[in-house]
């Protein structure tokens, strides 16, 4: 039961990655940079979801949470990171709001 989250998160990483071009590096936000108030964000190509947690799992106080779009589309090469994004979570549970920029070209 508790790899059923990893699974679907790595099957939705490769699922995401068949999407994405590998054209120029995109600069990756820096760290507790936030999700609200990002319009420029959503003027560009981009990936959102939401991460939640089962409710009996607590997140510590200092826990950071890493989202990362990778390209895994080369079989005999290491995934390349397209858009990365973390963020400090301050104490704060799930579920967490997470919006990944990236560039098509």
């Amino acid at each position: 039961m508790k790899l059923w989250p990893v699974l679907t998160g790595a099957a939705l990483a490769v699922a995401l990655s068949g999407c994405a071009d590998k054209g120029k590096d995109v600069p990756t936000p820096t760290l507790a940079s936030k999700v609200a108030g990002e319009a420029d964000t959503l003027r560009q190509p981009h990936v959102s979801g939401t991460i939640t947690l089962p409710a009996n799992v607590r997140l510590p106080p200092d826990a950071s949470l890493t989202v990362m779009l990778s390209d895994a589309s080369l079989s005999d090469a290491p995934a390349k990171v397209i858009s990365q994004r973390v963020v400090l979570t301050d104490g704060k549970q799930a579920p967490f709001k997470f919006i990944l920029p990236f560039n098509p070209a």
